[in-house]
């Protein structure tokens, strides 16, 4: 057992899950009194002490929430990060704020080092690091939010955009407007969203009857630079075999194809239709304005708040997940 014990240790000698030590020592009536008083005793025969944050937390006052990204410059997470500060700032809640820059390896270290700074809960946006959780959520005794990233486990609840529809309803608006050659460009390889707006592309292809061709899918990272090197790939294919339409992982990597298509003098969406996924704001100044799927972002980060803050109030929570909208703007051509 470590030198402070934990409500895993409770749990463990109890014979019980940690969240219904958590209930327990909330007084919680979903909790029989019999199990209540045997878990009440095994806390103090071990000493335990809750966290004072988890305790602020429950109790309303200031506490602290872990919030873990992969980066703060992306417009996505900047957009969800505006819902979910607004949320707890009106909520009087303090936020402890980590980016791991996309690494696996980092985001676990940093979920153990604010875990060391006694936050009461975690929100982790976009998560990169899938299977690394395995272990360590059953040693976490606080309750975690996940956006966009999809886990399993005590405590463990999910708020997400359903992207494999996403991908779909972008896919079908391109084979509404006539494209019958669509190619996509791929997001973060070890991403649950890029898996499931792949999924959704290739799904609304077969809906319509088209085939699915490997060679239509584009290397990506969800990057400016991706959205750049996507374009030249474009330019590289044979002019008779070159797609109509490009459907993009999201807007940033889009904004970048848009960007080298006016260095290279290629007219979008004339010569060429574009797509994104997100709507982050500077979409609708685009040159040409972005056609996008809208996510919802802001609300992402408000509902994760609102989760987190229901399971540490021992209320009922339950996973979420948003279906995005079309917006429809000029960088998408119907052709015949």
């Amino acid at each position: 057992m470590s030198q402070r014990p934990s409500i895993k240790d409770i749990a463990r000698i109890a014979g019980v899950s940690p969240s219904t030590v958590s209930r327990a020592l909330a007084e919680s009536p979903r909790v029989s009194l019999a199990t209540r008083e045997r878990i009440r005793a095994i806390a103090d025969e071990l000493a335990y002490t809750p966290s004072q944050a988890a305790r602020s937390l429950v109790m309303g006052s200031s506490p602290i929430i872990g919030v873990i990204s992969p980066t703060l410059s992306d417009p996505y997470i900047a957009s969800v990060m505006k819902g979910l500060e607004e949320a707890s700032h009106n909520a009087g809640y303090q936020r402890l704020v980590a980016s791991t820059r996309g690494d696996a390896a980092r985001e676990i270290e940093m979920v153990r080092m604010l875990l060391g700074h006694n936050v009461g809960g975690l929100i982790i946006l976009s998560s990169r690091a899938q299977d690394a959780y395995r272990a360590l959520l059953a040693q976490i005794d606080v309750p975690i939010v996940f956006v966009n990233s999809l886990h399993t486990g005590p405590r463990v609840y999910n708020v997400a955009t359903d992207n494999e529809y996403g991908g779909w309803l972008a896919t079908t608006h391109l084979l509404q407007q006539g494209h019958r050659c669509i190619a996509y460009l791929a997001g973060p390889n070890q991403g649950r969203s890029q898996t499931a707006r792949a999924a959704g592309y290739r799904r609304a292809l077969e809906d319509a009857g088209q085939s699915f061709r490997q060679r239509l899918i584009i290397p990506g990272d969800g990057s400016i630079r991706a959205g750049r090197k996507a374009l030249h790939w474009w330019l590289n294919q044979p002019q008779a075999e070159r797609p109509t339409a490009i459907f993009c992982y999201n807007d940033l990597s889009a904004l970048g194809l848009l960007s080298e298509a006016y260095q290279q003098g290629v007219s979008v969406p004339d010569a060429l239709s574009v797509m994104g996924f997100d709507n982050v704001p500077v979409t609708e100044i685009s040159i040409p304005p972005l056609t996008t799927v809208e996510q919802h972002t802001e609300k992402l980060g408000r509902l994760a708040v609102a989760s987190l803050l229901n399971a540490l109030a021992d209320k009922p929570v339950t996973d979420i997940f948003l279906r995005g909208d079309l917006i429809v703007r000029a960088s998408v051509k119907a052709i015949s």
